[in-house]
């Protein structure tokens, strides 16, 4: 029987699915330099996110919802820009005591298990006011614990240069370079973390580094389900990994995030070279999964 975290991961690849060309599973893997599927079709033809100011104001859109997946965000931004928090009317009704004002504008999402799902924005509803809610340590440690279940050692360092390496896929030679960090023998990938850092900035340093390995930045192995793409130049790379960072964390309801790449895209405004959305958004909730629950150890070798 598959596990709890199989199953929510199967959820995922199951709605992302619906937005992939039958073209593109024909074809197999892409090439690094391509979009996939209509996603990435639609977010490259259209003008609306192509600046950094608009690329970061649709981040913090999604953001505002963290009880739903990073591509189910982006399609109520399309239906309602002004929406800020939104719920099934079951769930107004019973976690928040709240009920549709009469002629309430249903907003459709994708539902793992059946073909769409109705939301309405807090706008459409009335009743007490909302209370506030997250524990970050909870979610830290859960993603550390889920780390090692997926072969990623994180370890503390002190000195990090800023241009070192904090995230490498390990072969022969970088394991014994490392020796001293007693890693697992299979284990496949290593993040490097500053050490001395807060709670709410170490979470963002991991954030960033796993979203380099989950969008393909360091190429995949035998237990990857994610595409190879690392012949992507250096400013897409820095792009799509500060874009998770920023998504995931954002979405925890982090005042800050690690600043980098699209802090600098912001303050220039400058356009931005064409990326996969695809890659940032897959990436960013199989990381939100993570921080859920801690899965349990597989018995046998092979695909966590």
């Amino acid at each position: 029987m598959p596990s709890r975290h199989q199953r929510k991961t199967e959820s995922m690849t199951e709605q992302l699915s619906l937005f992939q060309t039958p073209e593109a599973h024909a074809a197999g893997p892409i090439p690094a330099e391509a979009d996939t599927g209509a996603l990435d079709e639609l977010f490259r033809q259209s003008g609306r996110w192509r600046s950094g100011c608009s690329f970061l104001e649709l981040l913090e859109f999604i953001s505002r919802f963290p009880a739903y997946s990073p591509l189910n965000g982006f399609l109520i931004h399309l239906q309602d820009a002004a929406a800020t928090r939104v719920a099934t009317p079951r769930m107004w009704a019973r976690k928040y005591q709240r009920r549709l004002k009469p002629g309430a504008r249903p907003i459709v999402i994708l539902a793992p298990m059946s073909p769409v799902l109705f939301v309405f924005d807090i706008r459409d509803t009335e009743g007490p006011p909302m209370a506030p809610d997250a524990v970050l340590t909870r979610i830290l440690d859960t993603t550390l614990h889920n780390c090692t279940i997926q072969r990623i050692a994180v370890r503390e360092a002190q000195a990090l240069s800023p241009s070192a390496e904090r995230a490498i896929r390990l072969t022969p030679a970088l394991r014994k370079k490392h020796a001293e960090l007693g890693l697992e023998p299979n284990t496949r990938y290593l993040v490097l973390l500053d050490s001395g850092l807060s709670t709410e900035a170490k979470y963002g340093a991991l954030i960033l580094e796993l979203g380099r390995i989950f969008c393909g930045h360091l190429g995949i192995d035998s237990d990857a389900w994610w595409l190879d793409r690392k012949d992507l130049d250096l400013e897409r790379i820095e792009l799509e990994a500060a874009a998770v960072a920023h998504l995931v964390c954002r979405r925890k309801g982090l005042a800050t995030v690690p600043r980098g790449f699209l802090a600098e895209c912001r303050e220039n405004d400058r356009e931005l070279l064409p990326f996969s959305l695809n890659a940032v958004f897959q990436a960013s909730s199989h990381i939100e999964i993570m921080g859920r629950g801690p899965w349990r150890k597989p018995r046998k070798q092979g695909r966590y």
